[in-house]
């Protein structure tokens, strides 16, 4: 926390001259940036708002009842969706496709530039927008800047007992988009459509569940209060936001990924280590074993290479609870000191733009309430808000993407059915989550919790995993690096990492507990269930033709 004598700038924030005594590296390698301030204010109140949600008590945004008499409703709706990105996309989806009528409140989105101007994607996940019938493909190829053959893993092994080679994922991180461009041909269909709106505004303030319907106040500029009305209201902005917590009974995340990077010119471009390669991404590589409790991880991927612009990320996960700094701007400094070990620099390098935000996943304590369960309740919805995004990713874009189509159409389904309770929409919450949570896989990206444990321990794990996959097919490695992992691709994932490597076994014991171990193995029985519910039904999730077709290079996009 900032010293009490510190000198205070706009907003309460620091002022510069403290940020360059305690972060020099970043406040001289951000000084191409005309606002460098702002953005390093930016970087600090992210850091504030997410230590405030975990140290303060949950607030009651959900309530039963009718809202105050004082307050008139100013429009009325079929759903209310309350995030710029997620929830935008889900409401243009549901207007353009079902002439839903929606509302989406777009308040300020924790971390705002955590996503930054591009999102690494695949042609899988631009799909799921022809299928949503939201943009067709002339549109989304227009949203495209970037595209290259696959992504690749690879993690350091110098002290590694097990080497693994480079693995190529093809249908990984292979796209990049312009998310600024989408967003905003996504909100402009939403505008022309009759019956919808946007409307800005600081927060959701407070929601108000009824038989009939559900009623949201929110706080917009200057104080003023505003009331809208519909018959569903979903929360998608993340799993640390106020009602996503509220319906998980007041608990906080309990894993967190802080991740950290830039929009970058003049990296050194090439095929070679250390090069920025404009035709592969990387999904996820290390340069180094653990130091300081925890696991780096880097991913970079090109962004346009007609601006010769560059997106590299530095993120770790961890519990909430370690010793581990989570801090975004020491995690910054880092960043700047480690980058050369990753990507050299040219002479011309310079920072376009800054990228940071927090990530957050809750790992169950308990047998009976799962993440979909505990996400949803009657007319209340936190869609994403249970940790989708992959464990191996920085930031969430993909698995937004690629849920789309299925959010979109299970809440038409609940909507036209009006099967708006509790455990109807902990359906849609479910969707696409596979049978490995992302709490749990994290578990294997940091370090374990005994002093024993040997720095290359995290590496060594990785490796294993990473030779077994060079061992099966294409399908099984897109579906790990997408956190959406059938139950028979884990087993044969686990079944082949053993016989290479037996000490997995200890890992798991060390990582996750022999009451973890039992946990995920019944959370993964009660995927491999909703999974043959699905084959029963005809694949209702969208996602079991993905995993079964081949290379969705080859499908279109």
């Amino acid at each position: 926390m900032a010293s009490a004598r510190m000198k205070r700038g706009a907003g309460g924030a620091p002022d510069l001259q403290h940020f360059r005594s305690r972060y020099p590296l970043t406040v001289a390698s951000l000084g191409a940036l005309a606002d460098r301030e702002a953005w390093l204010r930016a970087v600090w109140e992210a850091e504030e708002r997410w230590r405030a949600s975990l140290l303060g008590a949950s607030s009651e945004i959900v309530v039963r009842g009718a809202p105050p008499a004082r307050l008139k409703v100013e429009g009325e709706f079929e759903i209310i969706y309350a995030g710029a990105s997620l929830g935008l996309l889900q409401a243009a989806a549901l207007c353009c496709k079902h002439g839903r009528r929606a509302l989406v409140l777009a308040a300020r989105e924790g971390g705002g530039a955590a996503g930054g101007r591009f999102w690494g994607a695949s042609g899988e996940d631009l799909e799921a927008f022809a299928r949503a019938g939201l943009f067709t493909r002339d549109e989304i190829e227009s949203f495209v800047t970037s595209r290259r053959r696959a992504g690749l893993v690879k993690f350091h092994d110098a002290g590694s007992r097990v080497k693994a080679p480079p693995l190529e994922v093809r249908g990984v991180l292979d796209v990049t988009v312009d998310a600024e461009k989408l967003l905003a041909a996504a909100r402009g269909k939403l505008r022309a459509r009759a019956g919808c709106a946007v409307v800005e505004c600081l927060q959701v303030a407070r929601v108000y569940v009824e038989p009939h319907g559900v009623s949201v106040e929110v706080e917009c500029a200057g104080g003023a209060r505003r009331l809208f009305a519909a018959r569903l209201f979903v929360e998608a902005r993340g799993a640390s936001s106020e009602v996503a917590r509220q319906l998980r009974e007041g608990r906080a995340p309990t894993h967190v990924r802080p991740s950290v990077g830039t929009i970058a010119r003049g990296l050194a471009r090439g095929a070679g280590s250390g090069s920025a390669d404009f035709d592969a991404g990387e999904i996820v590589l290390t340069t180094e074993d653990a130091s300081a409790h925890r696991q780096l991880l880097w991913n970079g991927f090109a962004c346009d290479a007609r601006r010769d612009e560059f997106a590299t990320r530095l993120f770790f996960h961890d519990a909430v609870d370690s010793p581990a700094d989570k801090s975004l701007l020491a995690l910054f400094e880092r960043y700047f000191e480690k980058l050369p070990a990753y990507k050299r620099a040219g002479a011309h390098f310079r920072v376009a733009r800054p990228l940071f935000g927090y990530g957050a996943g809750y790992r169950e304590r308990g047998w009976k309430r799962g993440a979909a369960e505990a996400s949803a309740d009657a007319r209340v919805l936190a869609s994403g808000g249970a940790g989708r995004a992959s464990a191996l990713a920085p930031s969430d874009a993909s698995a937004t993407l690629r849920d789309l189509e299925a959010r979109t159409r299970l809440t038409e389904l609940a909507l036209a059915s009006d099967a708006l309770d509790a455990r109807a929409l902990s359906e849609i919450a479910a969707a696409g989550a596979g049978a490995s949570s992302t709490a749990h896989l994290a578990e294997f990206l940091r370090p374990p919790a005994s002093a024993a444990a040997a720095p290359a321990t995290v590496n060594e794990t990785l490796n294993a995993l990473t030779l077994a996959l060079h061992g099966l097919d294409e399908g099984v490695r897109r579906e790990l690096f997408q956190d959406r992992l059938s139950f028979g691709a884990l087993r044969s994932l686990l079944s082949r990492t053993v016989r290479l490597y037996p000490r997995i076994l200890q890992r798991v014991a060390a990582h996750l507990g022999a009451r973890g171990t039992l946990l995920w193995l019944a959370h993964a029985t009660q995927a491999a269930l909703r999974e043959r519910r699905a084959d029963d039904g005809g694949g209702r999730d969208g996602g079991d033709e993905a995993r079964r077709d081949g290379d969705p290079a080859k499908r279109g996009l």
